[in-house]
């Protein structure tokens, strides 16, 4: 028997790199692709024939696996949730949903850690393919597309809720002052209105395209902080 890869076997080449190493895909693409994935092949699945033996009930938990994974990765981008590392995605293990903890980490504050949070949300090859054959092609796909729709057709509830934040003198000390408050409500407004990448509205359909493009890209996922998981 093997002996066991521990975090300390993966981070060893990992923390010998500079800086600018880690943010250089030339550098982190070979690693990440070469030596992080091999030693962390995809299992989940089998999570889910372990826990769910009967055919109904393993159709129903990949169902819900799903669809309340595209719903929370929507929601999530759309709110700028980050630190999505695997503590922080937990998994019902009656009806296979998963379900988000610790949300501190909102409105793109990922992006200002010292190694910057590049991926809308977490899409790793691990959760991949607990979807089945058809990948994120399927029901995922499907129903990233149908929460991104009700969103944009909700977006004057949604904004009603955050517009206080730029009245609220906590969200100020949040948000340090006024003017960058304003500027974070805008920053979900423009996602809402899916313009946030091009500067013109994109599709629904066009969208969720782009957004599952950068969080599968290797090029994103290998200059991800390692401890965030990005090889799971």
């Amino acid at each position: 028997m093997g002996r066991r890869i521990s975090m300390s076997d993966l981070k060893r080449p990992y923390d010998k790199l500079t800086k600018e190493e880690k943010r250089d895909p030339k550098v982190m693409v070979p690693i990440f692709v070469n030596q992080m994935l091999p030693m962390w092949p995809a299992v989940f699945y089998k999570w889910f024939l372990n826990r769910f033996p009967e055919p109904t009930s393993w159709v129903a938990a990949k169902t819900a696996y799903a669809r309340s994974t595209a719903v929370m990765s929507i929601v999530g981008y759309i709110m700028g949730l980050g630190d999505r590392h695997g503590e922080n995605i937990l998994f019902d293990s009656k009806s296979g949903e998963i379900v988000h903890v610790d949300f501190n980490c909102m409105f793109n504050a990922g992006k200002l850690f010292e190694i910057p949070e590049r991926v809308p949300f977490r899409l790793t090859h691990n959760m991949i393919d607990a979807f089945g054959l058809t990948g994120y092609e399927g029901l995922f796909r499907a129903s990233c597309e149908r929460t991104l729709s009700v969103m944009r057709k909700e977006i004057d509830t949604l904004m009603s809720v955050l517009t206080p934040f730029i009245h609220d003198p906590v969200a100020d000390s949040t948000f340090k002052s006024k003017t960058n408050t304003i500027k974070t409500v805008n920053e979900v407004r423009t996602r809402l209105n899916g313009s946030s990448h091009s500067g013109l509205p994109m599709s629904v359909e066009g969208e969720v395209t782009y957004l599952i493009g950068e969080a599968t890209s290797v090029d994103n996922l290998s200059r991800m902080y390692v401890g965030w998981g990005p090889y799971l």
